[in-house]
């Protein structure tokens, strides 16, 4: 066994002796040790990215096969063409009062979107995919509009322990090289790029796996859908806001 990997272990074994507030400081040190190390290239980073990765891995909470990357992406049958136009004009309606929140523009979902957030059918695609999870009912809105705007490799909180990403729309200015894009990043250095269309869906799980956002270029504007879902039977009161 290498010794990144006997240290992602003892990091993984450390979490179960601590409390519920040290384990939550834990994960924090982790996923944002995880958000520097996936991006950096140098080789001295190596060992600690995958130690950090592998300790992630270890700790996510759902029972799949493999934790890393994207569990789902595609459309789903209940997202007709008629919703997904009413969730872009709800979108475009809370967008007016969005706040600034890190690279990006934060609102919270509106009464279509806190719907579906809580609906069977949503809960019954995320069953599929990844097994014993369960709504936080959180939904929000996200606004990429500034040249540069985007957000770099990070960890997601408890509440989006496992994030389902929904695109409604992505304005791309003709000539534009690369748009911005989803990006996995992984324990080796290597990324996965997604360019989601408007209507497509991916589920991950976002409170292990690297995640981010390329920044949008001048011109360019991004509005997403997110909604949050924890393990079956967690306290919901970790889950909140």
């Amino acid at each position: 066994m290498s010794n990144t990997s006997t240290m992602g272990r003892r990091l993984a074994g450390l979490h179960e002796h601590l409390s519920p507030a040290e384990q939550a400081n834990l994960k924090l040190i982790l996923g944002l040790s995880a958000g520097r190390l996936v991006a950096a290239q140098e080789p001295a980073a190596a060992p600690g990215r995958k130690a950090v990765t592998d300790a992630l891995e270890m700790l996510c909470p759902y029972d799949v096969a493999d934790p890393r990357g994207v569990q789902y992406r595609g459309r789903p049958s209940f997202l007709t063409d008629a919703l997904l136009t009413t969730l872009i004009e709800e979108s475009a309606h809370v967008g007016e009062t969005a706040v600034p929140y890190d690279e990006h523009y934060l609102g919270h979902g509106g009464p279509v979107a806190n719907r579906l957030a809580k609906s069977q059918e949503l809960a019954d695609l995320v069953a599929t995919v990844v097994p014993k999870a369960e709504a936080t009912g959180v939904a929000s809105y996200l606004y990429y509009r500034d040249a540069g705007q985007g957000i770099i490799p990070h960890i997601d909180t408890d509440i989006f322990s496992l994030n389902v990403l929904m695109m409604l729309a992505h304005d791309i200015p003709a000539g534009t090289a690369e748009p911005s894009a989803l990006h996995m990043h992984y324990a080796d250095g290597s990324k996965e790029r997604f360019q989601l269309e408007p209507g497509e869906v991916v589920i991950f799980l976002a409170g292990t796996q690297a995640h981010s956002r390329t920044p949008i270029s001048h011109g360019e504007k991004v509005s997403i859908l997110t909604f949050g879902f924890m393990p079956e039977g967690a306290p919901l009161e970790n889950y909140k806001r």
